[in-house]
């Protein structure tokens, strides 16, 4: 994290534009910092972080919501992996 950064306080993934996931147990997932969504289907969402592309594997997953800044999913999540670019 940078000497600015530091000083300010501010948390080092956000400082990095870090893709950040907030799950609300199997059956909601808050995605922060996503720049597009790559796919899209019932089983499958994939997105485009900064650093990493980012996998949602599930059933009945939809895309509730999403801006610039975030992106909400539901459905029955099974699985959320991150893949470094």
């Amino acid at each position: 994290m940078g000497k600015l950064a530091e000083r300010l306080n501010i948390p080092p993934d956000v400082a990095e534009g870090a893709t950040i996931v907030n799950m609300y147990g199997n059956h909601s997932a808050l995605v922060e910092n996503y720049k597009s969504i790559i796919e899209y289907s019932n089983t499958l969402i994939k997105l485009q972080g900064k650093h990493v592309k980012l996998l949602i594997e599930g059933e009945k997953l939809e895309i509730d919501r999403f801006t610039r800044e975030d992106c909400k999913i539901r459905g029955n999540i099974q699985m959320v992996q991150y893949i470094p670019m």
